[in-house]
């Protein structure tokens, strides 16, 4: 009797399971019909992207540049004659631009950053100003130049070091929006298309932005934002681009980490670590993770001995979880002393899919590629023999960055 109840027990137990079982697939099912009849908030955002973003391609626009240094054949004065020695990632080869004189404003000038193909230059204590000056594609005699509000002046913070740089447009369009982070709590803000403009000044007084006393910038043109990563990678600090707006802080969390061995922890460990968020022309944003230990050599040119790790996190619809990934498809990442972006390799043959580019001379980076499948960096391999000797009078201030593509004139 006994055995009989416990046989009726258990197939009471095996019938509800299974029955729960079949709600589930139920409510699964419906799930899944709910959500492929609209699409999700990312699609949306990321079909607006694509009606709002111009795609280039090789055939359109100039590839994808580094200018990793300008030199000049004299002493530097005004008019002097200078070249842009740049490198082509996608050929792998070395070419220069000559003949450019140099303008006054940026005789005594250092170059901070870069957005836009626009570089960010101070001089002259708390002058800035930003110029098309290292883009090959600019005018040799006449540069364009657009002056800033100068630098504030604010005890205890260091407003002659730029930590990032980050331009909703080309500065020349009117409704440009220029955000230069300074290391400690300010960030200013111009508007160089406004005549009345004299910058803003974000002076945060949270604590938590200690957090981000070096961090870099990027604008969203998703959703129409500023972001930067805190020092740890663990916050995102937002900002809209309007003046009566608040920041906002975003605490992040991080999922499908990969496993490593006692020895891989500790090299890490030991490794100098920046942290850049880049967002595609979908709109699909990235965290890098950019792990550095500075080797013996102090110049590296062209080595890339000095980049261990990058570790590479896809964030999710809710914009708070990042996902580890090994694989972002056709896209290849462009990273340095520049504002971050992302292109799509195929449309420019040469450059390698899934992949980051990387430049660097702060803490011994180097130059090289990324393959973020079997998470080995290289260096790069320029055909031509002459193109990384030692330079005739390289300007000691100007950082290497990457420049974006630009529409062929």
């Amino acid at each position: 009797m006994e055995t009989r109840k416990r046989e009726n027990v258990e197939t009471g137990d095996k019938r509800k399971s299974r029955v729960k079982k079949e709600q589930t697939k139920q409510a699964m099912s419906s799930l899944l019909l709910s959500l492929s009849s609209k699409p999700s908030l990312l699609r949306k955002l990321s079909l607006r992207c694509h009606s709002t973003i111009r795609m280039f391609s090789s055939t359109t626009s100039t590839n994808p540049y580094l200018m990793y240094r300008v030199t000049s054949s004299g002493k530097e004065s005004a008019g002097a004659m200078t070249e842009l020695r740049m490198f082509d990632p996608a050929k792998e080869d070395y070419f220069t631009v000559g003949d450019k004189p140099l303008p006054k404003e940026l005789v005594s000038s250092a170059l901070v950053g870069s957005s836009h193909g626009w570089g960010v230059f101070t001089y002259d204590g708390r002058s800035i100003l930003v110029s098309d000056f290292c883009n090959p594609s600019s005018s040799k005699s006449n540069p364009k130049i657009i002056p800033l509000y100068p630098r504030p002046n604010i005890i205890g913070c260091q407003t002659e070091v730029v930590s990032g740089v980050a331009m909703t447009s080309s500065p020349q369009e009117q409704d440009c929006v220029i955000c230069v982070k300074f290391a400690g709590r300010p960030v200013s803000i111009y508007t160089p298309g406004r005549d009345t403009d004299k910058g803003h000044l974000l002076l945060v007084s949270q604590q938590v932005f200690d957090h981000f006393e070096e961090s870099k910038l990027m604008y969203s043109k998703r959703d129409q934002k500023f972001y930067m990563v805190s020092t740890g990678g663990h916050h995102l600090w937002s900002w809209g681009g309007i003046r009566s707006t608040i920041p906002q802080f975003i605490e992040l969390r991080f999922h499908n980490l990969p496993q490593f061995s006692h020895s891989e922890l500790q090299l890490l460990d030991s490794c100098y670590r920046t942290h850049d968020l880049v967002e595609s022309s979908s709109g699909q944003r990235f965290l890098v993770k950019w792990y550095v230990r500075s080797p013996d050599l102090q110049t590296l040119w062209f080595d890339c001995s000095g980049t261990k790790r990058f570790m590479v996190f896809r964030e999710e619809e809710d914009m708070v979880n990042m996902c580890y990934t090994e694989d972002i498809g056709d896209l290849c990442i462009f990273i340095g002393d520049n504002e971050p972006f992302c292109v799509e390799a195929s449309s420019f043959p040469g450059l390698i899919p899934n992949s980051i580019y990387f430049a660097g001379d702060g803490y011994g980076e180097g130059y090289g590629v990324y393959d973020i499948a079997s998470r080995t960096p290289r260096s790069f391999e320029p055909k031509s023999l002459p193109g990384f000797p030692h330079l005739p009078n390289p300007r000691p201030c100007w950082v290497p960055h990457w420049l974006p593509p630009v529409p062929l004139q």
